[in-house]
């Protein structure tokens, strides 16, 4: 006779199919849908706060991301060398909604997180992750003055000085090398006009890092995951390089991260789903550039929809609490479902990438 052995992850997998899929019979049917009790002590369905209807609580969500902007509480604790997303993901969530913020608190707080690039908070070193999640944010709020704080020699230094030979990144020095940091740099090279030989190999080295499966990894011959193949794609999509790879590969993996009882995807195989890879993997749809939508786009928004807890924000999935980084990423997918306000590459509101745009494009003349 032949066991098999749960992981965690098979078990939590079970859990939560098992619990979305009464819970959107209860949504479905209403209160007059009992489910089995077996479900009723499913922690994810226990601790599911069940909404008045699916329609989207942007005014909750707004006032979420307000009040996390001003005051990110304990968890702040956690992301002390990455304070600039504690700013980024509240800040895209108003911008998305035109809603008006303290720009002179942002700038002056990002002023001094800059050396050359952008370290995770005041008196820390350049890294490529808070420099992507600064320069995003200053970007977002789309004045000459925030334009003016970016320092492009410093920048174009910060690229050079974590830059590998064959066209790779490390995220700073002495740092882990993987596909971040190759589309951090290729958007911002592109964006600000900045010497192309920085990224030159570049394009090759992300091409390596497909997978057998056809999605992305980190680094050549890892497991191909939803966010490196975000960042693969899409700076391979900046760069007019996506021939490179096996474009019909990539797709029939996309196709499978969406799960098909839940409706959102998963970044890998196998594993559980979570709300913000409806922007990581569902952006890249919107950079395939195909004539028919491969996902399934009601399905998805449903899943985001359910997401969402009742005072605002949103959550990776039932049973899940809210956090700014699920809002903000999931608020992206949401929105880009719909074709709608955000660029897919950059992940910030068109209006601010193209103010951004002219801006640099005057300064180069």
């Amino acid at each position: 006779m032949i066991f098999k052995q749960y992981n965690r992850t098979d078990q939590e997998q079970e859990q939560v199919h098992s619990a979305l899929i009464h819970i959107q019979l209860q949504y479905n049917f209403g209160e007059q849908y009992q489910p089995p009790e077996e479900i009723q002590k499913n922690k994810y369905y226990q601790d599911y706060e069940f909404l008045d209807d699916l329609s989207m609580r942007i005014n909750k969500h707004i006032k979420y991301a307000n009040n996390k902007l001003h005051d990110v509480g304990k968890s702040i604790i956690g992301l002390d060398t990455g304070q600039p997303w504690c700013i980024y993901w509240p800040l895209n969530v108003l911008a998305s909604h035109n809603v008006q913020v303290d720009n002179q608190r942002i700038i002056q707080f990002l002023k001094y997180c800059q050396n050359e690039g952008f370290g995770g908070g005041h008196y820390q070193y350049s890294h490529l992750a808070p420099t992507y999640a600064s320069v995003l944010s200053l970007l977002i709020l789309a004045t000459e003055e925030s334009l003016s704080v970016i320092d492009l020699k410093g920048l174009e230094r910060f690229f050079w000085s974590v830059r590998l030979p064959n066209g790779s990144f490390i995220m700073h020095q002495n740092g882990e090398c993987d596909l971040r940091g190759a589309y951090i740099a290729v958007i911002f090279v592109k964006l600000f006009n900045l010497d192309e030989k920085i990224i030159e190999g570049t394009a090759e080295f992300i091409a390596s890092c497909q997978t057998y499966e056809g999605g992305l990894g980190s680094n050549p011959f890892s497991e191909a995951h939803g966010g490196y193949a975000f960042c693969g794609f899409a700076a391979l999509k900046c760069l007019e390089k996506q021939h490179l790879i096996n474009i019909d590969k990539l797709r029939e993996w996309l196709v499978n991260r969406q799960m098909e009882q839940e409706g959102g995807f998963n970044g890998r195989t196998n594993k559980v789903v979570d709300s913000c890879y409806s922007f990581w993997c569902g952006a890249i749809f919107n950079l395939l550039d195909d004539k028919v939508d491969l996902k399934d786009t009601a399905a998805l928004q449903k899943y985001i929809s359910m997401c969402q807890n009742p005072d605002g924000g949103l959550f990776d999935k039932p049973g899940k609490r809210a956090d700014a980084y699920h809002t903000s990423y999931s608020l992206s997918g949401y929105y880009l479902s719909k074709n709608e306000i955000f660029d897919p590459i950059y992940n910030i509101p068109k209006a601010s990438l193209e103010f951004a745009r002219a801006y640099f494009n005057d300064k180069k003349q």
